[in-house]
């Protein structure tokens, strides 16, 4: 038992000093990953406009499995300021339930497809579409409907223009969902580095035409 309260306790003035270059570089730190993640809302909303459909998932499932991974730039983070752009450019950002759309089991043929957290890459066995699993999900967002856009269990999947979309542009749609063709701005190491979970590679064919 301490012999007096730690609210009474006399702090050196090192160790003041200490503390407070620690707090000043933590904020230092949060202020860099805001804005650099307003700066990466902007540039998405500027890519694809600013009606854009998210997955209302539960994000406390990513930290349990990618842990820190996820702590330099939150996807809690990118979500708020993605919303806050969205309505400044006079559009919105609406979430899509989990439960009623299921993107990430779908495939733009319509099928179903059970995959776990873990499965990063899209086999449809039914059509053979073969892409990345973020990038389908992506894919098949453009075709959520809402019923309701105020309620996100309101949401459901238009497969029917799904597979119309995927007939149409074929091999190009195919070759899209395999790697991202987003520009990409390299990052230096340091506080706003953007942490990535870890994917398993698959070697893809070159195409020689």
């Amino acid at each position: 038992m301490p012999k007096q309260a730690f609210r009474r306790d006399r702090i050196s003035t090192g160790y003041r000093e200490l503390r407070a270059r620690q707090a000043e570089a933590a904020a230092s730190a949060a202020e860099h990953r805001r804005h650099r993640t307003r700066l990466l809302a902007r540039q998405i909303i500027a890519a694809h406009g600013p009606a854009l459909v998210v997955e209302d998932c539960d994000i406390r499932t990513w930290y349990r499995l990618w842990g820190k991974r996820l702590s330099q730039t939150t996807p809690g983070l990118l979500i708020s300021a993605l919303e806050r752009e969205c309505q400044a450019a006079g559009g919105r950002l609406v979430r899509a339930s989990t439960w009623s759309t299921a993107l990430s089991q779908h495939c733009l043929c319509g099928e179903r497809m059970k995959k776990t957290l873990r499965d990063r890459e899209h086999k449809c066995i039914a059509c053979g579409l073969t892409g990345k699993r973020d990038l389908v999900s992506a894919a098949l967002a453009a075709f959520v409907r809402f019923t309701d856009v105020d309620d996100s269990k309101a949401a459901y999947l238009d497969t029917t223009a799904s597979r119309h979309a995927q007939i149409t542009f074929s091999e190009g749609l195919e070759e899209a969902l395999r790697e991202s063709t987003a520009p990409s701005q390299t990052t230096a190491c340091g506080a706003g580095r953007v942490a990535v979970p870890r994917q398993r590679r698959t070697a893809v064919p070159s195409n020689p035409g």
